[in-house]
């Protein structure tokens, strides 16, 4: 057999470090997917109601600020056509949902005939689209919104990406969910 060459020594490390760096990128992709998604469980959507008066966002001049709640979600509150609606943040949701008691609230009829579906973490379910006059987040006015609002939604209304994106940059560091206008 003959010997091995430094350069056939050589490629060999280099193939073994190429495995090594795709197989660190792999877990780093996994790690991200699986530390960013949101929980979904029904249990961890309604927010404890001893809660709801104590959680108030801190507003700075260029970013406002939400301290995680005890459930691990982030609840902010905001206005829609007026009316004062907690929502909490959903990074996985596209679009802002309403459960039919926020809908009610607000002027909207939440038990319109649907052929519409929305799927969530649990499956798909009948929906109505509908689009409200003014959102207001953290005090500044987003304007129109496409909404859809679930009959048998979730225990909290859900601000989702089609309203993230018009407050600016969405980060979480730590315990903190900060919005950067």
């Amino acid at each position: 057999m003959p010997p091995i060459t430094v350069n056939r020594r050589q490629s060999n490390m280099f193939r073994f470090l190429g495995l090594l760096l795709l197989f660190g990128i792999a877990l780093a992709i996994l790690q991200v997917i699986l530390y960013t998604a949101e929980p979904h469980s029904p249990d961890l959507a309604a927010p404890p109601q001893a809660n709801i008066a104590q959680i108030t966002p801190v507003s700075l001049a260029d970013r406002y600020i939400v301290e995680r709640d005890g459930d691990g979600l982030f609840y902010i509150n905001g206005h829609v056509n007026g009316v004062r609606v907690r929502f909490a943040i959903d990074t996985g949701a596209s679009v802002v949902v309403l459960n039919a008691a926020d809908a009610t609230r607000v002027g909207l009829e939440a038990n319109q005939p649907s052929h519409h579906r929305i799927r969530t973490a649990s499956g798909y379910s009948p929906m109505t689209w509908q689009q409200v006059d003014n959102v207001t987040i953290g005090g500044r006015v987003l304007g129109e919104i496409d909404i859809a609002i679930m009959e048998d939604g979730p225990a909290v209304s859900l601000l989702g990406l089609n309203a993230l994106s018009r407050l600016g940059s969405v980060t979480m560091k730590d315990d903190q969910l900060i919005i950067g206008y």
